[in-house]
């Protein structure tokens, strides 16, 4: 019998469970993907890039070809194609695509409809005007950029620095733009650091001529002649643009899911068990649309991150296939950078460690990344949060050079293995002049936790 699997999204994760599927049942199972857009195996975090001209084309941002996936793969692939609804008593499933109205019937199904910009709901009405715009596509960048290198185009106004709106400043000031950059709360990357760090995050844009406007929530917008001239702020203060990018968040696409009576989780993205299957175990949900399991708190989470969301969909083919694969969960892993400098962040921030039962105990230093007498020696801001009680790392930030990102993922290894601050101590990181003084600064930061934890491993 030919097993019949339908995969409801292109993109990392949908791509991952059709590929994965299909390479070991082979012959013995039909796979179909049904994709909205005209894009497959699209990486969108490459999307600033592209809108700065970093990145030349944007065919540079799809991984894989069509052909790899339809010809050497043998994978059936349906674009401009949107799934309506999910029968799941009978396993059934509704689409309209270029040719009409069809259905599918599947033995398995995986969900991986992602994640959606958030919108404000006064805010939806300027959607239509030629230089409104958010950016949660390939389409969306390609619109961003044919509009930004326009002459008339003079001064930016972003909205929300998030992880797209800390990057989107770089692009767009590349371009030779005025960008202003707004945000509601008090700091940059809010999800990711402590306001100390963000501090140290805010330093390169605004060393690089980007206005940064913090606490400073929009109350509406006003626009002329089909095009948006100011956002108008909560305290009566407005800012003129020629072009406004809205990067306030996004949420989980979980509509169909919903639809179809399956099980939404505290977080409001899709629950799914380690297997990746939903409250129905013949239907998987995967990526961006799901939520999992934070190792850290052991509290469930939202982490819409391609490489989780690439591991989600391996998982749930290779389970689909008869085998026997978990994923585990997460540390909440993340990295950006804008104008040189890279910022990363591990575990939780110190700012929330007590709602999760902790007690932080938190050293931040700054040091060099290379050897004393190694030329063009940079400096990094570091700091690690552990727990008082266990002993237990809990997370780290990093703002500097690109070291700041293998340094994150080192704590982030160890926050995976429940590892204490004499773990990092001990921990065998190598030594090379050029890219570490012999005094590592994880190491020193772990030095600096004795004085509160003590030495005793």
């Amino acid at each position: 019998m030919v097993l019949r699997v339908a995969v409801i999204g292109a993109g990392a994760a949908g791509m991952a469970a059709a590929s994965r599927a299909k390479r070991l049942l082979r012959d013995r199972a039909e796979v179909v993907v049904f994709e909205k857009g005209r894009w497959v195996s699209f990486a969108l975090c490459g999307t600033p890039y592209y809108i700065g001209c970093t990145v030349k084309h944007l065919d540079d941002l799809v991984y894989y070809p069509l052909e790899e996936f339809t010809e050497k793969r043998k994978i059936k692939i349906h674009l401009h194609t949107r799934v309506e609804r999910i029968d799941p008593e009978n396993r059934k499933l509704y689409y309209r695509g270029p040719s009409g109205e069809g259905s599918y019937e599947y033995d398995y199904l995986v969900i991986a409809t992602g994640a959606e910009p958030k919108i404000p709901g006064p805010w939806r009405e300027f959607l239509g005007y030629e230089n409104f715009f958010t950016l949660h596509s390939l389409d969306d960048a390609d619109r961003i950029r044919s509009y930004a290198v326009r002459d008339d185009v003079k001064r930016v106004v972003i909205v929300g620095l998030g992880y797209i709106g800390y990057e989107l400043s770089e692009s767009l000031r590349n371009l030779g733009r005025r960008v202003i950059a707004i945000d509601a709360l008090n700091q940059p990357l809010p999800a990711m650091l402590d306001p100390d760090m963000a501090e140290e995050a805010k330093k390169p844009l605004v060393e690089n001529g980007v206005e940064v406007r913090l606490s400073s929530p929009i109350k509406g917008f006003e626009a002329e002649n089909g095009r948006i001239r100011r956002a108008v702020l909560e305290n009566g203060d407005t800012v003129e643009g020629d072009m406004f990018v809205v990067a306030v968040g996004i949420k989980p696409s979980t509509k169909l899911a919903e639809e179809a009576g399956l099980r939404i989780g505290e977080t409001g993205a899709i629950w799914v068990n380690e297997k990746m299957q939903t409250s129905r175990e013949e239907i998987y949900a995967v990526g961006d649309a799901v939520e999992t399991k934070d190792l850290v708190t052991g509290k469930l989470v939202w982490l819409p991150l391609a490489p989780a969301a690439n591991k989600m969909g391996f998982v749930a083919g290779t389970n689909i296939a008869g085998g026997e694969a978990v994923f585990p969960g997460v540390v909440r892993t993340s990295v950006t950078s804008a104008f040189g400098t890279v910022v990363a962040a591990t575990g939780i921030r110190e700012v929330d460690a007590e709602k999760y039962g902790f007690e932080p105990v938190a050293v931040k230093l700054e040091a060099g990344t290379k050897a004393h007498y190694i030329p063009g020696r940079r400096k990094i801001a570091l700091k690690v949060v552990a727990d008082r009680k266990t002993r237990r790392l809990i997370g780290a930030q990093a703002v500097g050079d690109e070291t700041a990102f293998w340094r994150i993922n080192v704590v982030a290894a160890l926050l995976m293995k429940k590892a204490s601050f004499y773990d990092l101590f001990t921990a065998d990181i190598g030594y090379m002049p050029l890219v570490s003084p012999v005094w590592d600064p994880l190491v020193i930061a772990a030095r600096l936790l004795m004085r509160s934890l003590g030495a005793k491993p």
